[in-house]
């Protein structure tokens, strides 16, 4: 196991919310919360079929998912937090099943591990959040998920993925908005969908650097657009959105090139579904603006260049303040524990609480 690095004594004195924190319950925690005929037929986590790992990309005989550690249940995640100094943990699923081929199966895992939560982890501390579990390939049946366990309000946010699959910007996930507006949570998106039998972009790719360092910024750049412009947040104007392991610094070149390709040709807009729908021929809004008000982006992995003053360039330009949360990404080999957020002279006492609390409050309204 990699040891944490130590945590400085002034971020034990900072409130600190950590966004991304991943919870991988063995499958006998999850098994008997299978409702039937799942709970006869699947007697371990089914197989998501990838071909690549990250034990190669690493020199050590780990999968790079577990390097800090395994957290299996509350308790486990209580021990890890009071170690790394965070106050309040928003837990993402450890386990992956919008990747399994059978979308029945996909859905029934998801219904189990959110009931773990509910029965094994949320009565332990108010400091244990999560999001809720759902198969994002079947958004009539995610929307129903929602609702039949969105009355709990340790439910902060509703977990999928960007990655190689159908971006989630299509009108074809109309019903999984839906829900999501009805109870006001936002939408947490994290890297996904890298293998090379699911991406194109990776037919090509051969090492864990093009598959994940340039792979899942590419696919977020991809599902962050097909929100803005076929319509998703003129439809869902309070919709909030949340960015997990997605990169950082592409946002201001994001932000400055759609909205000069969207000046110069906006005539197709009005040929989506939705603007089909309501008979509008543009967006409401420019691109970047859509960005800024309805995006945010946790912050594991972060980049910092060696000059303080490039750092804080990049912060002030990619609206560091307004739109970036802290997140861990425990227990992965990527792990940023909060010590960076202090040791740059280029974040000011105040942003340094807008990233590891203020942010995160104002996204989570549940907080």
């Amino acid at each position: 196991m990699v040891q944490t690095d130590p945590i400085k004594g002034k971020i034990r004195e900072m409130e600190v919310i950590d966004t991304d924190f991943h919870l991988a319950p063995d499958f006998s925690q999850i098994h008997k919360y299978l409702k039937e005929p799942f709970h006869t037929k699947i007697q371990s986590y089914p197989l998501s079929g990838a071909e690549y790992d990250a034990r190669y990309a690493i020199a050590m005989e780990d999968s790079g998912l577990s390097v800090q550690g395994k957290a299996t249940s509350g308790e486990e995640v209580l021990s890890v937090i009071d170690k790394i100094g965070v106050d309040t943990v928003i837990l993402s699923p450890g386990l992956r099943p919008i990747n399994y081929f059978n979308e029945p199966i996909s859905g029934a895992m998801a219904a189990a591990y959110n009931d773990f939560l509910i029965h094994e982890v949320f009565p332990l501390s108010t400091r244990l959040k999560a999001y809720v579990m759902i198969n994002q390939r079947d958004p009539a049946a995610a929307a129903s998920e929602i609702r039949r366990v969105g009355d709990n309000h340790s439910f902060l946010g509703v977990y999928a993925e960007f990655g190689a699959h159908e971006p989630i910007g299509t009108s074809r996930h109309d019903p999984l908005f839906d829900a999501l507006a009805e109870y006001e949570l936002p939408l947490a998106l994290h890297g996904s969908g890298f293998w090379q039998q699911r991406s194109p972009l990776s037919t090509g790719a051969r090492t864990w650097v093009e598959n994940i360092g340039i792979a899942w910024p590419s696919f977020a750049m991809a599902c962050v657009g097909s929100m803005i412009m076929q319509g998703l947040f003129d439809k869902y104007p309070n919709q909030q959105v949340l960015l997990q392991e997605a990169g950082l610094w592409w946002v201001i070149e994001f932000m400055l090139r759609m909205d000069e390709f969207y000046l110069d040709h906006p005539h197709d807009i009005q040929l989506v579904e939705r603007k089909l729908e309501s008979g509008e021929k543009f967006l409401n809004k420019l691109p970047s603006e859509y960005v800024l008000e309805h995006i945010r982006f946790a912050t594991q992995p972060i980049y910092k260049p060696k000059s303080p003053k490039h750092f804080a360039w990049l912060l002030e330009i990619s609206h560091a303040e307004e739109l970036f949360v802290y997140s861990s990404d425990w227990p992965h080999a990527t792990f940023d524990p909060a010590n960076w957020v202090l040791e740059s002279s280029a974040i000011s006492e105040t942003l340094s609480k807008r990233i590891l609390s203020s942010n995160a409050k104002e996204l989570f309204t549940r907080l």
